[in-house]
C-alpha cells in the first residue's frame, strides 16, 4: 500500500515539534481543538475532560482524522506514542475490500472484541490498544 503521513497539530505546537515532522515527510495540518469544553453537552465529559489524559480537551484534535476521507480512502490515526508491532496490510485489506473477499485476513487483525462479527463494510476500526488492556486479556 502507498501512503502519505499527516501530522494534525495545534497552532501552539508549530514551533516545537512540527519542523522535525516536516523533515520526516509529514504533511502538516494545523487545526484548533474542534469543540470547546463549554460546547460539550454531556456533564460527565465536560466536567472531567480538562483533567483527562495528558492534554485534556486538546486530545479532541484527534477527531480531525475523521474529516480526512477526501485525502485518502483509509485514514489510520496513531498517537505519537504508538508503536506498530505488525504490518497493517491485513487491516487495510479488511477496510478496502468487502468482508467476504477479505475473510482470509480477518484473523490477522487483532481486533479488541473477537467474539463480535465484522460488518460487510468497515468504515472505522479500533484494533487492540495494548496500553489499555488488562494483563491477562
Amino acid at each position: 500500500y502507498d501512503y502519505k503521513m499527516y501530522a494534525i497539530h495545534l497552532p501552539t505546537a508549530k514551533s516545537c515539534a512540527m519542523p522535525l515532522q516536516e523533515k520526516l515527510g509529514f504533511i502538516l495540518i494545523e487545526r484548533e481543538v474542534p469543540v470547546t469544553v463549554e460546547e460539550i453537552q454531556g456533564d460527565f465529559l465536560r466536567e472531567r475532560i480538562q483533567q483527562n489524559g495528558c492534554c485534556g480537551e486538546k486530545e479532541l484534535i484527534k477527531l480531525e482524522a475523521y474529516t480526512m476521507s477526501e485525502q485518502a480512502p483509509i485514514v489510520v490515526h496513531l498517537d505519537i506514542d504508538a508503536i506498530l508491532l505488525k504490518p497493517l496490510d491485513p487491516l487495510f485489506d479488511l477496510m478496502s475490500l468487502d468482508n467476504t473477499t477479505a475473510t482470509a485476513s480477518r484473523d490477522d487483525v487483532n481486533v479488541m472484541w473477537k467474539e463480535k462479527p465484522l460488518p460487510s463494510q468497515i468504515n472505522a476500526m479500533f484494533t487492540l490498544d495494548y496500553g489499555m488492556v488488562a494483563p491477562r486479556r
